[in-house]
């Protein structure tokens, strides 16, 4: 009888599936479906209650498939917008918190633009570039009423919904666009779009009571440094890192950070993998290398014996050289003292056409790699 091995149908997923329960309340750019992480811990039968670990969590999507498994979940980010949206997708608000937010709602229908008593609007360079003034006093009247909000839990749920939507209403082209388009939004829009969101999650939040949530917990934090976490307590790590040469998730999030109050380019220098670093500073593949080695080092020592890490890695292109990225992570991945169990590819220009544009990408493969300690 042939060995069971991991596989997972793509095809056979629905856009429905997909973002089901939480996994859709924010854009992410390149994050991968829930039904992959979902697979694994399935697959590999992790032990109820276990502790499972994402070093580069990104919008939780590992995450949120633990705790609905009914396991803990520990994920870190140095991105501070993604782990906002990590923390509100996995948590459950009560019912007091949720009448909390139905009056929030109810606050913003007496938006008065000539008022600036609720009205916080932040100073960065270009602002009025990618901002209309009537986006801009909408945004400012929101994120006045959630600074005056004084339960963190009911906060951080109006963040991710305002966060949500400032790309939408600003006049960034999209949130894979870096570039000015004049959108010549109407008055209310803002305020419109922040309603629809917040009713939108509260309704995904309601799916999430059939479950027996695990514990989740969320750190803004370096990957390659989370001495937090004890060693040997984790079963198992599963994580799709920063694919090489490929997205600035800091520069797609940094008006984002401009509104919330956090700093850009903090982000900027811990961010592994960055197109800027390796196209516009000339970093190369060793410094990616580097950098995951240490994260994955930290895995490693963070793990139970026989424990199992995951990885969901594509190829990249750098310097018009296709780097095969199973081999480089199958290597550091040895060097750190892992056995190689599994690898599924698949065509990863079949699944990411966003980042696939071109001819150059058509032997690019995406790999899902089990490995043991």
């Amino acid at each position: 009888m042939d060995e069971k091995r991991y596989y997972i149908d793509l095809d056979a997923i629905t856009t429905r599936e997909k973002q089901a329960l939480t996994h859709n309340i924010h854009p992410y750019p390149a994050k991968y479906i829930p039904q992959i992480p979902g697979s694994l811990i399935d697959y590999l039968g992790i032990h109820a209650h276990s502790i499972i670990m994402d070093p580069f969590c990104g919008s939780g999507t590992t995450l949120l498939e633990a705790a609905i498994r009914g396991h803990d979940a520990i994920g870190t980010d140095s991105n501070p917008i993604a782990t906002l949206i990590s923390r509100t997708k996995c948590t459950i608000l009560s019912k007091d918190q949720c009448a909390h937010i139905d009056k929030f709602l109810s606050r913003l229908d007496r938006f008065d633009a000539t008022d600036d008593s609720f009205i916080v609007i932040p100073d960065f360079l270009n602002r009025d570039h990618w901002f209309q003034e009537n986006m801009q006093k909408e945004l400012g009247y929101i994120r006045g009423l959630i600074d005056s909000v004084a339960d963190s839990y009911t906060a951080d749920f109006l963040r991710t919904a305002f966060s949500a939507i400032i790309v939408k209403s600003s006049n960034q082209e999209s949130d894979t666009r870096w570039r000015a388009k004049n959108k010549n939004l109407p008055d209310g829009f803002a305020l419109m779009e922040f309603k629809k969101k917040v009713l939108d999650m509260l309704c995904r939040m309601r799916q999430l009571e059939q479950y027996n949530i695990g514990t989740v917990t969320v750190h803004t934090q370096d990957s390659r440094y989370v001495d937090f976490i004890q060693d040997g307590s984790v079963a198992c790590s599963i994580t799709s890192p920063p694919y090489m040469n490929s997205f600035d998730y800091y520069l797609y999030h940094k008006l984002r950070m401009y509104w919330l109050g956090y700093n850009h380019y903090e982000v900027q220098k811990k961010e592994i993998g960055s197109r800027n670093k390796h196209c516009d500073n000339g970093c190369g593949i060793d410094a990616y290398v580097d950098s995951i080695f240490q994260v994955v080092e930290q895995v490693y020592r963070k793990l139970m014996a026989h424990g199992f890490f995951c990885v969901v890695i594509g190829d990249s292109i750098y310097k018009d050289e296709l780097i095969h990225m199973d081999q480089v992570y199958n290597e550091i991945a040895h060097c750190a003292g892992f056995t190689t169990k599994e690898i599924f590819s698949f065509d990863q220009r079949k699944y990411t056409r966003a980042f696939t544009p071109n001819l150059q990408t058509v032997d690019k493969k995406s790999h899902i790699m089990i490995f043991q300690k």
